[in-house]
């Protein structure tokens, strides 16, 4: 089984990004890692930030013997600049990694899965400073160090120009 992971906070391909975490999320798997850990550190420049409601984490999974799949959308609550599975909806992702595992003893070439995260920017500041700097962290256990996935990179790293100037003021 293969599982992708997906950072659709438009990690674009900046030399900012981290290979070594890159690397350990290839090797993560989110049928069986729990997700009560899992946490993103988003730090952002001055004149952007989150749209409140908008930071997702998703997961998907396909057989491809079968043509069956199944996927869910989860809240990522905020706590500073830490977002992090909504309690409530740790149960629903819990069974969807449960349908995983089945699926992977059924036939693990014919599964393939993704992971990924969503987030909508709005800007705190009518004209936030285009040489913002952006820094990504993840966390893939309870207690374990946030690794990071963009180091000190530049605001194009999360959204590009055009995003930034179609951005909404933050409410």
């Amino acid at each position: 089984m293969r599982f992708a992971f997906l950072a659709i906070i438009t990690l674009s391909a900046c030399t900012s990004i981290v290979p070594s975490t890159v690397m350990r999320l290839n090797g993560l798997s989110p049928s069986t890692a729990d997700p009560a850990g899992f946490a993103v550190d988003l730090t952002l420049p001055a004149g952007i930030d989150v749209q409140p409601g908008t930071a997702r984490l998703l997961y998907s999974v396909a057989r491809a013997d079968t043509g069956q799949t199944r996927s869910g959308s989860y809240t990522l609550e905020r706590d500073g600049s830490v977002f992090r599975i909504a309690p409530d909806d740790l149960a629903g992702l819990r069974a969807l990694q449960a349908t995983t595992r089945l699926w992977q003893v059924q036939n693990r070439d014919a599964t393939d899965g993704s992971l990924g995260l969503t987030v909508a920017f709005c800007k705190t500041d009518p004209a936030p400073a285009a040489d913002g700097r952006v820094s990504v962290g993840l966390r893939l256990e309870e207690g374990g160090a946030f690794l990071p996935l963009v180091r000190n990179g530049p605001l194009s790293a999360v959204a590009s120009a055009d995003q930034i100037s179609e951005m909404g003021l933050c409410p």
